[in-house]
């Protein structure tokens, strides 16, 4: 097998890997969580705005290294292998009040947020910069798992989104979209 075969056959199969998943949306409610560990509380009747009920992570509950324990794990089916931004709506207290570390399956585990937009429900993505892949997942089920790193955390909506240019505004509807 020559070099250039060789070369375009890896870039035609990363190629279509990512166009299996071109486009993809998975959106869910974080208060849809099939496994809930205190601290973290969904809450129903807390700060407008929300798309309904979320989750937090009250201030003053705790956080690491004191307090290991909180967490909200997802279950969900990835029609296609590729490529995905994860996007989350949230609401952070303050500066010290501003992130998670999440982990997809088995893959090390990241730190999400620490962006500095308080006390308004707001987008946030990971990865932030090109220096960093984005969560490549196979189709099949996946768990997705927010861990307590901070108090003072809320968590409205999650979104994986195939598509590298789509940025969520507002509130967007739950479920799978191609």
């Amino acid at each position: 097998m020559n070099v250039f075969y060789f070369l375009l056959t890896i870039g035609l199969s990363v190629t279509l890997c990512n166009a299996r998943a071109a486009g993809v949306k998975i959106c869910f409610e974080a208060e849809s969580a099939g496994h809930l560990e205190a601290p973290m509380a969904a809450v129903s009747n807390g700060i407008a705005g929300a798309s309904g009920a979320y989750l937090e992570i009250p201030e003053g509950a705790g956080n690491p290294p004191k307090l290991e324990a909180g967490k909200a794990a997802f279950t969900l089916d990835v029609p296609a292998d590729g490529a995905f931004t994860l996007w989350c709506r949230v609401w952070w207290e303050g500066e010290c009040s501003n992130s998670f570390t999440v982990t997809a399956d088995d893959q090390p585990a990241f730190l999400f947020g620490e962006d500095a937009t308080y006390k308004s429900w707001h987008w946030v993505k990971y990865p932030v910069s090109r220096t960093v892949a984005p969560l490549k997942l196979k189709k099949g089920r996946h768990t997705l798992t927010f861990h307590n790193r901070e108090d003072g955390v809320r968590l409205d909506q999650i979104l994986l989104s195939a598509d590298k240019r789509f940025v969520p505004v507002d509130i967007e509807p739950p479920g799978t979209r191609p």
